[in-house]
């Protein structure tokens, strides 16, 4: 039978070896148009899109917390989130873009290029985000990309 002496040094010792971490919130990331007013769903989508692409964990403000990201038939949950992104030194442009605004609910399409120096290819995608006024601010609560069959131009 265990002494009570030993069964509380193995209690505290178990206790004393988790480790605990302070977790700091992420700042938002203001999305202003150049008057300095609060931006439009297309600026929120351009930026998610660059931040998300250099791996900035900023980007993560930019989505309501219910989001779902859909990125060629799977859901992500992180970074890279858009199809043709890969996790690296890269960058994307934005080839094309169009906002709908109905109320309070925004309908953005994108197409853009990642490209990717080192590998020397280019990779394009195409993607939908559905978008909703919080406030002053607009959030990401969808988005869905995928990438052109190659037999598509």
């Amino acid at each position: 039978m265990p002494r009570p002496y030993s069964i509380l040094m193995v209690a505290t010792t178990v206790i004393a070896a988790c480790v605990t971490r302070t977790v700091k919130p992420r700042e938002a990331v203001a999305v202003t148009s150049a008057s300095g007013a609060p931006g439009g769903a297309e600026a929120v989508v351009r930026l998610a899109i660059a931040l998300d692409a250099s791996g900035d964990r900023n980007a993560d403000t930019l989505y309501a917390a219910e989001a779902i990201v859909i990125e060629n038939s799977r859901v992500r949950l992180a970074a890279p989130r858009f199809a043709g992104i890969t996790s690296g030194a890269g960058r994307v442009t934005v080839t094309a873009a169009s906002e709908n605004v109905e109320g309070r609910f925004a309908w953005v399409l994108v197409d853009y290029n990642w490209t990717h120096p080192a590998e020397h290819r280019i990779e394009p995608g195409r993607a939908t985000f559905i978008c909703e006024r919080r406030g002053e601010n607009w959030k990401i609560v969808h988005a869905h990309s995928s990438q052109p069959l190659p037999w598509e131009p």
